[in-house]
C-alpha cells in the first residue's frame, strides 16, 4: 500500500488479494501472462495509434462479444451467483477459467485490462456491487461503466434507482466515490476480510481491518468488520456453548457485553455515515441490469428487508 499510485497495478493487486484468500486458487504469474496476451489481442483489434475511446470499445468486444478474439467464448454473467455470495468465484483466476463474473470479478478485470490498456480507470460501489469509473478525457469527466451489462454507461440516477442507498451514504463516499488508486485497492482487499472471517480468523480480520483503515475509511467492508468479527466471537464463544443466556457463567458475562458493544458502535457508526441493510435489493438490481433494464427507467421497486 505503499506503492506510488503510477506504479499501482490493479491485476497484481488483486490477484495478490486473492492469493491471500485462497493460496491454492490462485498462480498470480499465470494469470499475469493470460492478461497480458488478452491485452496484446485487444490492441490488435484497436489498431495502431487508436485513441483511448477505440481502445475502449476494443476492449467491451473483446469480452463480450463472441469472436476469434475469445475463441467465440465471451465473458458472461453468471446468474447463478450474481452477487459472487460464493467467494470463490470473486476470485480473478475463477473469471478467467469459467469466464462466467459477477459484480465483483467482472469490473475488477475489467479494470485490470482497461489500465494495462492506458485508460484511465477505478474502481466505485453501490450496495453488493462494484462498478468500473473511467475518465473520458474528450468529455472532461468521469463516466460510470457497468460491467454486468457489456460495460455500457450508466448513469448516477440509474445506478441509485438500482441500488438504494442514502444520500449521506454517498457524500460520506461509502457508495459512488471515484476512488483513488490506493482506495481501490483497499476495496479489492475485501476478500481478505471475508476470508479470515469464513476461518473464524477475528483476531486476524480486525488486524487487516487496521491496516486498510487507512487508506479507506468509509470502505463498508472496514465499517462493518468489527461488528462480525465480534458476532463471530459472540457466537463460536457464548451461542455454540450455551444454549441459554442463564448458563453462561457469571465471570464471562464483562466479555459478552463488550462484544454487544462493539457490534453496535460499529453498526450504529455506519448507518450515522448514512449505510442501511439493503437485503436482498442488490441481486434484484443486478438481474435486471445484466438483463439491459433501460437507462432511463423509472424507480426500481426493490423489495427491502
Amino acid at each position: 500500500m505503499h506503492t506510488p499510485d503510477s506504479k499501482i497495478d490493479f491485476a497484481r493487486a488483486k490477484l495478490t488479494f486473492d492469493k491471500l484468500y485462497d493460496p491454492g486458487s490462485t498462480d498470480i504469474d499465470a494469470a499475469l501472462r493470460q492478461i497480458d496476451g488478452m491485452v496484446q489481442t485487444i490492441r490488435a483489434m484497436a489498431g495502431p495509434s487508436a485513441t483511448a475511446q477505440q481502445r475502449l470499445i476494443a476492449l467491451r468486444t473483446y469480452i463480450y462479444k463472441a469472436g476469434p478474439w475469445n475463441q467465440n467464448n465471451p465473458f458472461t454473467y453468471d446468474f447463478a451467483d450474481p452477487l459472487g455470495r460464493k467467494t470463490s468465484n470473486q476470485l480473478l483466476a475463477t473469471y478467467l477459467r469459467t469466464r462466467r463474473g459477477n459484480c465483483v470479478s467482472m469490473p475488477m478485470l475489467f479494470a485490470a485490462l482497461a489500465q494495462r490498456l492506458s485508460l484511465d480507470v477505478t474502481l466505485s460501489t453501490a450496495p453488493h456491487h462494484v462498478f468500473v469509473k473511467y475518465h473520458d478525457d474528450a468529455a472532461g469527466r468521469w463516466i460510470n461503466l457497468e460491467t454486468t451489462s457489456g460495460a455500457n454507461p450508466a448513469r448516477d440516477v440509474w445506478l441509485r434507482h438500482l441500488f438504494p442507498m442514502t444520500d449521506e451514504a454517498i457524500a460520506n463516499g461509502i457508495y459512488m466515490k471515484t476512488l483513488s488508486k490506493k482506495e481501490a485497492l483497499a476495496a479489492m482487499a475485501d476478500i481478505v476480510l471475508t476470508g479470515e472471517s469464513d476461518r473464524g480468523r477475528y483476531d486476524e480480520m480486525l488486524a487487516v481491518t487496521n491496516v486498510l483503515r487507512p487508506y479507506y475509511p468509509n470502505n463498508l467492508a472496514v465499517l462493518l468488520a468489527p461488528a462480525a468479527a465480534a458476532d463471530g466471537m459472540a457466537q463460536r464463544d457464548f451461542v455454540s456453548k450455551y444454549p441459554r443466556e442463564s448458563d453462561i457463567p457469571p465471570e464471562m458475562l464483562g466479555r459478552l457485553d463488550v462484544l454487544a458493544r462493539r457490534a453496535s458502535d460499529a453498526l450504529n457508526h455506519a448507518y450515522a455515515l448514512g449505510w442501511r441493510d439493503t437485503g436482498d435489493a442488490a441481486r434484484v438490481a443486478l438481474e435486471r441490469a445484466a438483463a439491459g433494464a433501460p437507462k432511463n427507467a423509472g424507480s426500481a421497486t426493490l423489495p427491502q428487508r
